[in-house]
């Protein structure tokens, strides 16, 4: 477990520390959406709008499987964290392979129910039928790919838990350039379309993930002679980490039933709306990670400093990381308003699409822009709460938010048309916002 791979998060400035922490997790969750992206990004510039907007149907559902594999990662890194912070090795290494046994299992399940209920959730979503097949097949081949998945994002969260963040954004640009190399020989020189794009996703994350297992195997198991002892499985351990990894389990897929949900508001409107929908949708995911990867760099921060027993540093890490967010807001901002027309042409055809295709995404990307501050705020928020253990409160904010913005959507959608899918988004983050932090402001008033 070499610490020249880790920033120790318990000493030094806290804004330093959370902005060199959060560089190369920013610039891995962009990696992580273009490494998305670019199966749209091909798929729509070869095969056209109903080819986009199966992909981007079938997205909404993957997101789904996903949730089960970032909210196991970043639930059980928090106690890693933790253990990391105080300095116990055997429980670092004893919590590590514990979580990756249990995900094993998971994943495998996931996959099966994955490839089973394709169709069928697809026909719930009120799926547009001239796209359904394509969406289909996609579905049932990212299936068959799901535990390489989910072990490279339980194995990202691991290595930011150990406050090494660059080793998941190289093996991320590794990837992506793998993903980009097969989707252009399948999708472009084999003419497979949406199946293609599918099979490439699924051999690049078989390749991160292998590298990533036989990275960490030799980072925190062979190269560090003190403190080997360690129990591969432990029960016990477990236990204490299902506390953390159900509640962001049950987060991260509550979030992704909401995308699901509103997808399904947006399907009604035809696979031309669809497009432009999927394609913004796309940009948009750019657009926030960043502020994704500083509320998962404020949990790390939270949850090592604690288990250090250094709670003073803990407030000043937040507000790093707010202030970071402001100016990632900004720069967001900038981006958009000025690139927005070009950076919607790098998923769509704008010559070829239809006016309601290209309509719908320029209303999506411009309206959102000015919101992206209020999505910064919360995150940090979230991870703040996460790194504390308050995860009853971080719970009830994420069902209130999903309420909310369902709603929303389901309400404003008859008035304000298909802007109401996305106009939830930044309503909801608001609520979300004012909602936790009053409940974390009555917790420590009982706790004095």
């Amino acid at each position: 477990m070499h610490r020249s791979d880790s920033i120790i998060m318990t000493e030094g400035n806290p804004g330093k520390v959370i902005l060199r922490f959060s560089q190369p997790l920013i610039l891995a969750n962009l990696f992580q959406q273009f490494y998305n992206a670019v199966d749209t990004i091909i798929v729509g510039r070869i095969n056209g709008d109903e080819a986009l907007a199966a992909v981007g149907v079938s997205f909404s559902v993957t997101l789904v499987m996903i949730a089960f594999a970032t909210g196991t990662g970043i639930g059980s890194s928090v106690l890693i964290a933790k253990y990391f912070g105080a300095g116990d090795k055997k429980r670092v290494r004893t919590g590590i392979s514990t979580v990756l046994i249990f995900s094993l299992f998971l994943s495998l399940a996931i996959a099966v129910l994955g490839a089973g209920l394709s169709m069928p959730l697809l026909k719930l979503l009120k799926t547009p039928q001239n796209i359904i097949d394509d969406a289909a097949d996609y579905l049932r081949i990212y299936s068959l790919g799901m535990p390489f998945m989910f072990l490279y994002n339980v194995l990202a969260s691991i290595f930011n838990s150990l406050g090494n963040s660059k080793t998941p954004f190289r093996l991320l640009v590794m990837s992506s350039l793998v993903n980009i190399a097969l989707d252009l020989f399948f999708v472009g020189s084999l003419s497979m379309g949406v199946v293609g794009a599918a099979w490439a996703t699924l051999i690049a994350q078989a390749v991160s993930a292998t590298l990533s297992m036989l990275l960490l195997i030799k980072r925190v198991y062979l190269n560090d002679r003190d403190g080997r002892q360690f129990k591969l499985f432990s029960f016990d351990i477990l236990k204490e980490m299902s506390s953390y990894t159900v509640v962001s389990v049950i987060q991260q897929s509550l979030v992704s039933v909401g995308l699901m949900l509103v997808q399904s508001a947006a399907n009604r409107f035809g696979s031309d709306v669809l497009a432009g929908y999927t394609a913004a949708s796309k940009i948009d995911s750019f657009a926030i990670m960043p502020f994704i990867a500083c509320g998962n760099a404020v949990s790390t921060y939270t949850a090592q400093n604690l288990g250090a027993g250094k709670k003073e540093r803990i407030r000043a890490g937040y507000i790093a990381s707010v202030k970071l967010c402001a100016a990632l807001s900004v720069i967001a901002f900038v981006i958009i308003m000025l690139l927005r027309r070009q950076l919607l042409g790098f998923f769509m055809d704008l010559d070829k699409s239809s006016p309601d295709a290209v309509k719908t995404g320029m209303s999506y990307i411009t309206q959102l822009a000015f919101c992206y501050f209020l999505m910064g705020v919360n995150s940090s928020y979230n991870g703040l709460l996460r790194g504390m253990g308050y995860l009853k409160i971080f719970l009830s904010g994420s069902v209130l938010n999903l309420i909310f913005r369902v709603l929303f959507t389901y309400t404003a959608v008859s008035w304000i048309g298909v802007s109401a899918v996305w106009l939830s988004m930044p309503a909801s983050w608001i609520i979300s916002f004012i909602y936790s932090r009053t409940m974390c402001k009555l917790t420590l008033r009982r706790e004095e």
